[in-house]
């Protein structure tokens, strides 16, 4: 998929910014009870720093780390779809624990009780970031970067899809 440094900004950016948008939404929800039209909006405005915070990590932290831990769990020569879900869950598990700081020290400071409010937080925020990454923002974003990016694709079939799959597992080598 991405092939230039200005690519994989762009696909990583459109990657942090749905993850970070759907996160701050729902920890709205959590932390107001509420889940009305205006959450939406609350959530838009609010996510811009850690939009920001959590784009820069991804792309030059956990993107790293992620691909050292799943190259840890699958080979090379895997299918790309498993070589990708690994790649993706090893983002999550890292792009939670970060968030999950900046969420805690945004909400309640370091206090004593940092470390429990942190575990609460990586909890429940990986339960819903994990499906949400795999299901929903993941699929999205590389529909949207080929759409932009893949001029010459008219009809996009199974087969296409394979080979940006495969295109992802060798540039996450």
């Amino acid at each position: 998929m991405p092939k230039t440094r200005g690519e994989s900004i762009f696909f990583t950016a459109i990657t942090a910014w749905m993850m970070v948008y759907f996160m701050t939404l729902y920890n709205t929800v959590l932390a107001t009870g509420n889940f009305t039209n205006t959450t939406f909006l609350i959530a838009l405005k609010g996510m811009w720093i850690e939009y920001i915070i959590i784009g820069l990590l991804a792309y030059f932290v956990s993107g790293h780390l992620a691909k050292m831990c799943a190259f840890r769990v699958v080979q090379p020569g895997d299918r790309p779809i498993f070589i990708i879900f690994a790649i993706q869950t090893f983002t999550v598990i890292w792009q939670v624990a970060f968030a999950s700081i900046i969420g805690v020290y945004h909400g309640h400071g370091f206090t004593a009780n940092f470390i429990p409010d942190y575990l609460t937080a990586y909890c429940k925020n990986f339960i819903m970031a994990l499906p949400l990454q795999l299901i929903i923002v993941g699929p999205l974003a590389r529909l949207i970067f080929r759409k932009l990016f893949i001029r010459h694709q008219k009809e996009t079939n199974m087969y296409e899809i394979q080979k940006d799959d495969e295109e992802i597992v060798e540039n996450a080598m």
